[in-house]
């Protein structure tokens, strides 16, 4: 009977073993850096079509059809890369370079509650009249911190 890859791996010395998992990581990230398409950052991730849609819910010809289309709704492109382990982060950068985070999307640095208390805060900002400063107190050069 045959041997599987992982079995193979799994009887190599653990210094061999390191030095595979370091090259298969640095594949990955390539794969990811290099990116263009939805089925590319899929296929960087292992996952197959099928997977994707079981994660949301969908028939596999779906995600077909969403990874072929030119144009999708943010919240679908979400949906779409939170289902391979990843996060949207969308932000508007002027001609300047300021970065300003749009609030009612996952601004860079921030997670969970943070982010509906930047929600929230928006929000309240937008129906008074000192919404100018407060979005001023948000923007950023890229790279910032």
């Amino acid at each position: 009977m045959g041997r599987n890859l992982d079995d193979i791996i799994h009887s190599l010395p653990a210094e061999r073993q390191a030095k595979i998992a370091r090259a298969a990581d640095q594949k990955v990230a390539d794969m990811l850096a290099h990116a263009t398409t939805l089925a590319e950052f899929r296929k960087a991730v292992g996952k197959t079509q099928a997977e994707v849609a079981s994660e949301l819910g969908i028939g596999q010809n779906a995600v077909s059809q969403m990874e072929q289309r030119a144009d999708t709704y943010v919240s679908t492109l979400r949906r779409y890369l939170k289902s391979l382990g990843m996060t949207l982060e969308l932000s508007v950068v002027d001609k300047d370079g300021d970065r300003y985070d749009l609030p009612y999307f996952l601004p860079w640095q921030a997670t969970g509650l943070e982010v509906n208390q930047q929600a929230a805060s928006y929000a309240a900002e937008k129906t008074s009249s000192a919404a100018t400063p407060a979005v001023r107190a948000n923007r950023r050069k890229p790279g910032a911190a």
